[in-house]
């Protein structure tokens, strides 16, 4: 909505004024209409003794005529135009306050209807309990014409129904309102000021972490730290573990291009070594033609090797860049039975046997072209060394696939595997190769979050695991 502030500050103390302002209203109206039943019960409860003060001095005169005592009339009936006035009306006379001397009795406004009166049935009964001597209330005009507040009862006396009624002016219900009122607001206000300056304060201090977590990533942007403070409030701890996984994943991709770029430059020394001697004048014994040949032969091969390094590595950064093992999906037996039947073809003249364990309907989170490379390095590996036999299984387990790659061939020892695993590097250089082979197979596993490991059979042979996430 446009008329909400922008800033999550700007919001939340709108809100709070809000909330404020309409508890205050609500507290001060609901504490005005408890103050008036107060003010209101304690003229009532004056009222009503006055009426009974009055029933209980009727008499009559020596002529049969109405009458009460003198007494009646004290204070505040004793004052003209006070307000406060009383009088008894009967078939056989009136009586009435001082405040009406000379006036006589004034006419009664309607009493004021009860919760009940409009319901059939319920006005006898009420009537009845009336009856019992309980004053009603009705408000109207006195002598002078200003509104007075009155209680009537109908009492008996004698053989007659006598009317009595005590007014009271509203000013002395409001007045004493109006007073209690004034203070009151004065003091919600107050209180009301002193709430939006604590919930101002309560924003500031609630959305301080948000501040450093600003600063923070403003720090990690120059440089001076790696990852934002763990030591976070609740609600906001899972957005700064995402943001620090965000973080790690972007290095790690960052170390991993880096890499790609070093063995890109790695593998393309020797293959410009050889062009550089290919280029190298050849003893004047050679003849020209078969220098030349030889040169263009050699140049081939070496501009060969020097492509399919780079797109080895270009294949390599695209595909951290797109970072889409979540989304992949490459089924494990059907794509080692082309790789098994592919590389077989390769090493045909050594008729290596292939043996495959019976394997489930596994789907590996890789992407189908590094599935290849991987296995594919792992198995040509695996043929260059092995006697006779290749052997090749899968299983899962927690989420992951492992699939193990065992050949018959020497092994390699201990101490020599992490050597194994370095780019360049090669255990026998007698062996055909380049020592990039293992180190890319474990650069692409780890590059979909799983993990390779070599160890030695102990009836000889090399056994590599190889464990990927499992497709979902």
């Amino acid at each position: 909505m446009t008329w909400l502030p922008r800033s999550l500050a700007g919001r939340l103390r709108l809100a709070a004024i809000v909330a404020v302002i309409a508890a205050l209203l609500i507290a001060g109206i609901v504490i005005a209409f408890i103050l008036q039943r107060f003010v209101v019960g304690q003229i009532d409860q004056r009222l009503d003794a006055q009426i009974f003060a009055v029933a209980s001095a009727l008499q009559r005169d020596g002529e049969g005529r109405m009458t009460v005592t003198p007494v009646l009339s004290g204070p505040p009936y004793d004052r003209p135009q006070s307000g406060w006035v009383w009088q008894a009306s009967g078939p056989s006379g009136d009586a009435v306050s001082a405040t009406l001397a000379g006036v006589g009795p004034v006419k009664l406004p309607a009493v004021v209807p009860g919760h009940f009166d409009n319901f059939v049935g319920f006005r006898d009964w009420f009537g009845l309990l009336r009856s019992l001597g309980r004053p009603r209330t009705a408000e109207g005009a006195g002598a002078g014409g200003e509104m007075l507040h009155w209680r009537t009862l109908e009492v008996p006396f004698g053989t007659e129904r006598v009317t009595i009624a005590a007014g009271a002016p509203l000013r002395a219900i409001y007045g004493p309102l109006r007073e209690a009122l004034l203070p009151l607001a004065l003091a919600l206000l107050t209180l009301g000021l002193l709430l939006c300056g604590a919930l101002f304060a309560q924003v500031r201090l609630g959305l301080r972490p948000l501040a450093s977590l600003r600063e923070g990533l403003a720090d990690i942007r120059a440089g001076r730290r790696n990852a934002l403070p763990t030591d976070q409030p609740s609600e906001i701890g899972p957005l700064v573990e995402e943001v620090n996984s965000l973080l790690a994943d972007n290095a790690e991709g960052l170390a991993r291009a880096r890499r790609h770029v070093a063995n890109l430059a790695h593998g393309l020394k020797t293959p410009l070594a050889a062009l550089s001697l290919a280029l190298e004048p050849r003893p004047a014994r050679a003849s020209s033609d078969a220098i030349v040949t030889s040169g263009a032969l050699g140049m081939r091969d070496q501009l060969g090797l020097m492509e399919r390094l780079i797109r080895h590595h270009l294949a390599r950064a695209r595909a951290a860049a797109l970072a889409g093992p979540a989304r992949a999906s490459t089924p494990v037996r059907d794509r080692l039975s082309d790789l098994t039947s592919m590389i077989a073809n390769i090493h045909r003249e050594r008729a290596i046997g292939f043996e495959m364990s019976a394997m489930s309907d596994f789907a590996v989170a890789v992407e189908t072209q590094d599935f290849d490379e991987i296995f594919g390095n792992l198995l040509d590996n695996a043929c260059k060394w092995a006697r006779s036999r290749v052997a090749i299984s899968a299983s899962s387990d927690d989420g992951d696939v492992t699939i193990t790659i065992e050949d018959d061939g020497p092994g390699i020892d201990a101490a020599a595997m992490p050597e194994a695993m370095r780019p360049g590097r090669r255990i026998d250089e007698a062996a055909p190769g380049h020592g990039f082979g293992l180190p890319i197979a474990a650069e692409l596993t780890e590059l979909y979050g799983g993990h390779l490991n070599l160890s030695r059979r102990s009836e000889g042979g090399l056994r590599v695991e190889v464990r990927l996430p499992k497709a979902l």
